[in-house]
C-alpha cells in the first residue's frame, strides 16, 4: 500500500510540474475534415461511387517553448482518420520535434531535429487551403513536409533562403547511408509578388538517386490571390535500365486563385496536371468551392472535387469541408 501511495504521489507531482512548465510555453493547433459523397467513380476505383463519410483529415497539437534567449523548441503531434472501412481509431505521431537557435550562423536560424522542409512550405502557405487539398508535390508524394536533420533558414533583403541536410524518409527512420540535400531561394519581387526556385537531391542505394526541380510564383493583392507551381522529378534508373537511359520523369503544374466575394466569403479554384512518362499518363485535378468564416478561426467550405485520371472515368466528390483553430 505504501508503494502505491508513493507512486501515486510521484505521478501527481510529475503532472503538477508538467502543467507548470506548460504554462511557460504556448499550446495551439487546428483540425480540419469534411463530409464527402462520391457522386461518380470508375468501376473498381479505390474510392467507389456512393461512398460517403464524415472524416477528420488532420488534427494538429503544437507546443512551443522558449528555453533560452533566442533558443526555442517545438513539439507537434499529428493524427488523422484511419480511412473508410478500416475500423481503426486515429493514432497520433510526431510531426515535428526540433530546436531553433535564432541567428546562430551568419544571421540565419539553425534548426536541429525533425523540422519542416522547404519542398512546398512557401507554396502551401500561399495556396492557403491545405484543409481542402495538399499542394501538387505533396499530393503526388514528391518529397516530405518534414525531415530529420539540420537546416539553416534566413533572409537577406528581399531574398529568403533555406538550406537543409536530412535523412530523406521524412518522419520515418533512416533506411540507407545516403542523405537528402534541400535548397530554396525566394525573392520578394514586390509587396504582392513572390518568386521561388527550389531543388533537392536524394542519394539512394544503387545510384537510383532522385532529383527534384521546382519554380513557384505567388501573387497576393488586396483582393485576388493567385499562384502557379511547376515541378519536375527525375528518378534515376539502375543497371540495364540505366544503360538504356530509362530514367523516369514525373512533372506537373498547379494553378490556383482565390477571390473575395463578401465580408466573410471567398471563392477559390485550382487546376493540377501531372504527367508520368513511365506510365505515359497525364492526370488532372479540378477543385472549386466557397470559404465562409462565420466567426474568427472557424471556416466552412463547400466544394467540388473532380479527379480526371488518364484512362478511367472521372471521380466526382461533393464535400462540405471545415476547419477550426485553437
Amino acid at each position: 500500500m505504501r508503494k502505491v501511495i508513493l507512486f501515486s504521489a510521484a505521478l501527481l507531482l510529475t503532472a503538477v510540474v508538467s502543467v507548470a512548465h506548460a504554462a511557460d510555453g504556448k499550446i495551439s493547433g487546428y483540425a480540419f475534415g469534411d463530409y464527402y459523397y462520391v457522386a461518380a467513380a470508375d468501376d473498381g476505383a479505390k474510392v467507389p461511387e456512393k461512398q460517403n463519410a464524415f472524416q477528420l483529415r488532420r488534427v494538429y497539437f503544437t507546443y512551443d517553448k522558449e528555453i533560452d534567449e533566442g533558443v526555442s523548441t517545438r513539439l507537434r503531434l499529428e493524427a488523422k482518420d484511419a480511412g473508410f472501412g478500416s475500423g481503426s481509431k486515429m493514432k497520433p505521431f510526431v510531426k515535428n520535434i526540433y530546436m531553433k537557435w535564432g541567428k546562430a550562423v551568419g544571421g540565419a536560424d539553425l534548426y536541429l531535429g525533425l523540422s519542416g522542409t522547404p519542398t512546398w512550405a512557401l507554396a502551401e502557405k500561399a495556396w492557403g487551403y491545405r484543409a481542402i487539398e495538399k499542394t501538387v508535390l505533396d499530393l503526388n508524394k514528391i518529397g516530405s513536409s518534414a525531415d530529420i536533420g539540420v537546416a539553416l533558414k534566413g533572409k537577406a533583403g528581399k531574398l529568403a533562403y533555406t538550406a537543409m541536410v536530412g535523412n530523406g524518409p521524412g518522419q520515418s527512420s533512416e533506411e540507407d547511408n545516403g542523405k537528402k540535400l534541400y535548397g530554396s531561394l525566394s525573392f520578394a519581387a514586390s509587396e504582392a509578388l513572390t518568386l521561388e526556385g527550389y531543388a533537392d537531391f536524394n542519394m539512394l542505394p544503387n545510384e537510383q538517386d532522385q532529383m527534384t526541380l521546382k519554380v513557384f510564383a505567388g501573387y497576393q493583392g488586396e483582393g485576388l490571390r493567385a499562384g502557379v507551381e511547376a515541378f519536375s522529378r527525375i528518378n534515376k534508373a539502375a543497371g540495364v535500365a540505366a544503360q538504356a537511359g530509362d530514367d523516369v520523369t514525373i512533372s506537373g503544374i498547379s494553378l490556383y486563385a482565390t477571390l473575395p466575394l463578401g465580408e466573410s466569403l471567398k471563392g477559390f479554384g485550382r487546376l493540377d496536371a501531372v504527367s508520368n512518362d513511365d506510365k505515359d499518363t497525364t492526370d488532372m485535378l479540378i477543385i472549386a468551392g466557397l470559404d465562409h468564416s462565420p466567426v474568427k478561426n472557424v471556416y466552412l467550405m463547400p466544394n467540388i472535387y473532380v479527379q480526371l485520371p488518364d484512362g478511367p472515368d472521372p471521380s466526382i466528390q461533393g464535400r462540405l469541408s471545415f476547419k477550426y483553430k485553437f
